[in-house]
């Protein structure tokens, strides 16, 4: 009797992995990696809230972490305008015309960029 047909044999010489399932498998393990979105509380909030409008009303360079699904993103600037009814903050790298906007919510820490 050949070797194909002892033990799984049969099944294991006609194994394959269509590219659809491969996809599958990636995306899967990555939705494994994913974090999820840190709950601040009421102090920590206030001291983001002190540190954002010094740097707005000081022009004052600071650090912004921000949440990403995978990894967080530390950014460095200045706050230059507040949209308190989108929710989001203006925030400028190096000068006036290079700025984006971010999510309030999506701002986990903030610190001085010394």
């Amino acid at each position: 009797m050949s070797k194909k047909l002892q033990g799984n044999g049969l099944f294991e010489s006609s194994r394959m992995m269509l590219p659809e399932h491969k996809e599958a498998i990636i995306v899967y393990n990555r939705s494994l990696q994913k974090k999820s979105r840190p709950q601040l509380d009421e102090q920590e909030l206030g001291r983001i809230s002190m540190l954002l409008t010094e740097s707005m009303q000081l022009r004052k360079e600071i650090v912004l972490v921000l949440f990403g699904e995978f990894k967080t993103i530390e950014v460095t600037g200045i706050v230059t305008k507040v949209d308190l009814q989108q929710k989001r903050i203006r925030f400028n790298k190096d000068s006036d015309e290079d700025y984006r906007w971010i999510n309030l919510s999506d701002i986990i820490d903030v610190r001085d960029s010394n």
